[in-house]
């Protein structure tokens, strides 16, 4: 399924980029988990790439280990030995995905078409949001047990180095994110919106502009609730990595299967919220597609299933 169906979705679960719904709840940090914001990039990583629709999609898919290596040289440096084995562990979390996930994506997208054809019917609509978030749990449950592996092998030289990347960045983001007023606040949600939308439907027409705009009107603003939640659990996920006790993953994972409950009731509220108001909005933004963005969508969408389909087989 591309962005123009599927991403709004995942923007409603993507609290860095629409302060909404992150992903897989429970499962990793709501923005980041186990290693803030280089691991829900590395966990969406191989999802966006295949699900984009771009024409390179092949390309890019088979060189993945080079963008994962890249970001994650921002957090923490691995010598030689350390990177032949995630490269290995890495490797096989490719062949799984290549094996398992991408014929599921295959039928994701041939249900997108119907839906589609039906002119985007809610209960449809929602059941591949729940696919979607689905193969997001399949795939960020394969990668952690990949971290935590690679973990094991850091020094306490490297852990304390990851600790404190993962600190600065925090920094950077609330120095980046709590300076804006409402009002820009709201202009970025709306240029990401119509951004990603016009990329695979071509631009917007007035109508659509201004349905945007209603939208992100009755969004809540939740980066203040989402860097304040971010700071203590990068507290927490710090204190037990630099303790290095000898159940240290475990411990890991109970913070994690934790981190709903954690959350303030007004931050819950607001996440369903505004999972709500995305999904409303972009089913419309669907339902009033012009012709001409109604070609260049399917077109991308039986474009990237074909592409998928030579992946899967390789």
């Amino acid at each position: 399924m591309p962005n123009a169906v599927c991403a709004p979705v995942l923007w409603a679960r993507d609290a860095d980029y629409l302060d909404a719904k992150p992903v897989a709840a429970g499962r990793l940090d709501h923005n980041g988990a186990v290693g803030g914001r280089p691991f829900r990039f590395l966990i969406w990583c191989l999802l966006a790439l295949t699900l984009s629709g771009c024409s390179a999609t092949q390309f890019i898919y088979n060189r993945v280990d080079i963008l994962v290596r890249w970001y994650l040289d921002d957090y923490v440096s691995l010598d030689r030995e350390q990177q032949a084995r995630f490269d290995d562990r890495f490797d096989l979390l490719i062949e799984w995905h290549r094996r398992e996930e991408l014929p599921v994506y295959g039928v994701l997208l041939d249900d997108a078409l119907t839906i589609l054809d039906d002119d985007v019917p809610l209960p449809a609509t929602r059941r591949m949001a729940d696919q979607i978030e689905a193969a997001a749990i399949r795939f960020q449950d394969q990668f952690l047990a990949l971290l935590l592996s690679t973990g094991e092998d850091l020094s306490p030289e490297q852990r304390e180095a990851f600790v404190e990347a993962l600190m600065v960045k925090q920094e950077e983001f609330e120095a980046d994110r709590l300076e804006r007023s409402d009002e820009d606040y709201r202009a970025d949600l709306e240029k990401r919106f119509d951004d990603q939308l016009s990329r695979y439907l071509g631009p917007m027409t007035a109508s659509q502009t201004d349905r945007i705009t209603t939208g992100v009107a009755e969004m809540t603003r939740l980066d203040r609730f989402w860097l304040e939640d971010r700071r203590v659990w990068i507290v927490a996920l710090s204190d037990i990595l630099l303790a290095a006790e000898p159940n240290w993953p475990d411990q890991v994972l109970t913070l994690i299967a934790g981190r709903d409950d954690a959350l303030l009731p007004a931050y819950k509220e607001g996440i369903d919220h505004n999972g709500e108001v995305i999904l409303q909005l972009s089913r419309d933004i669907l339902r009033a597609r012009t012709d001409k963005q109604d070609r260049k969508l399917r077109g991308r969408l039986v474009s990237l299933r074909d592409d998928l389909t030579a992946l899967a087989a390789q």
